[in-house]
């Protein structure tokens, strides 16, 4: 039987409940994330451990992380939520949380305290930003890119993603807004730390929107975490935006070692 709501964990999967919980779930449990070595290393680090302590249940992954707002309110429109537990950013599990499409989680009594008996909520301090979600991970915004095909000059900041003159080729980025605003409106000069001011406007949503409209043409989009490697891999795009560093690597090793190098999204 699937729960009406589902928990949303903000770039997490946190598994590891006491026994006892486990006894009020159905033996299936669907669990959303982004695929590829990110959503590898969670199955690793967390479900195989689970399922040992657990025996008989079921696990079934989705890669849906990047829809999943879009997805689950169609879900709750139709009245039938597949989905147990979502891996999503803290803005999409926020917007969950204030749809109703999030079951709310009382930190301290449904996370165990630390081993040094501090609460849930004092070791997650203020990234408790939503009554609906467990922040569990920090990760880094990094752009993959082919060395064979980006020319002599590698890219090195986030700007020329929008440089089709100095790099001209197809790039990947993700299909949503996050980042790629924010990107969009320094690369168009404005400010670090004005961007998000900027973008508490009209005219500055208009104004980011301008400039992805400059590269449109040469953007390929992407919603799985393992497309970004792939595309890379299959000479799809020169340079993309990826959430899993590890994935790239993977392609290191596996591939001639010049076909990839990495750089932090710098802005």
């Amino acid at each position: 039987m699937k729960m009406t709501k589902l928990s949303a964990l903000a770039m997490t999967t946190a598994l590891c409940a006491p026994a006892a919980f486990a006894e009020d779930m159905s033996n299936e449990l669907t669990l959303v994330s982004w695929g590829g070595a990110y959503q590898a290393s969670q199955h690793k680090a967390y479900v195989e451990p689970y399922i040992a302590a657990n025996p008989g249940l079921k696990v079934i992954w989705d890669e849906s992380s990047g829809e999943a707002v879009a997805k689950l309110r169609a879900m709750n429109e139709t009245g039938n939520v597949t989905w147990d537990l979502v891996d999503a950013v803290a803005s999409d599990a926020m917007r969950l949380c204030d749809e109703g499409l999030a079951d709310e989680i009382d930190h301290d009594a449904d996370l165990a305290a630390a081993p040094d008996g501090t609460s849930a909520s004092d070791d997650f301090g203020n990234l408790l930003v939503s009554d609906c979600f467990v922040p569990q991970i920090v990760y880094s915004t990094t752009f993959g890119y082919r060395t064979d095909l980006v020319g002599a000059e590698a890219p090195t900041t986030v700007c020329d993603v929008f440089d089709l003159a100095k790099f001209p080729g197809k790039r990947a980025l993700q299909k949503r807004p996050i980042d790629n605003l924010e990107w969009a409106l320094y690369c168009d000069g404005v400010a670090k730390d004005d961007i998000y001011d900027v973008l508490g406007t009209d005219e500055g949503v208009a104004q980011a929107l301008a400039k992805l409209d400059t590269i449109k043409e040469s953007v390929v989009w992407w919603s799985a975490g393992a497309e970004t490697p792939q595309l890379l891999a299959d000479g799809e795009v020169i340079m993309g935006f990826d959430l899993q560093r590890p994935s790239v690597l993977g392609h290191c090793r596996a591939e001639p070692a010049d076909w990839y190098a990495l750089g932090h999204a710098v802005l």
